[in-house]
């Protein structure tokens, strides 16, 4: 990863949010969110997003993914295994991608 740790990155997504570049685009990650039960403290659901932007830090233009799990690890684990940008997963991009 670009301008980052990879390790980092993904710690810092599964709590806020992050922008990456990727060739000539921009992409808007929405951090995970989570839902807590109130009695227990226990997280109820966890949910992250990512858009692509019409430039750096501009207006959504496609959403990328939606993920909700009911645990941020699971959500991770999904983020790095499925389809992102042009058909590849995370781990393929991962070199090409620019922590903005």
């Amino acid at each position: 990863m670009k301008k980052g740790n990879t390790r980092e990155f993904l710690e810092t997504i599964a709590a806020q949010d992050a922008w990456v570049h990727y060739r000539d685009r921009f992409f808007f990650v929405n951090g995970c969110c989570c839902e807590w039960d109130r009695e227990t403290g226990k997280v109820i659901w966890a949910h992250l997003e990512m858009y692509e932007l019409e430039s750096d830090h501009g207006s959504a233009i496609a959403d990328v993914c939606s993920i909700t799990k009911p645990t941020v690890r699971e959500v991770m684990d999904e983020f790095v295994t499925i389809p992102l940008i042009d058909g590849k997963t995370f781990w393929e991009l991962e070199n090409e991608l620019e922590w903005v």
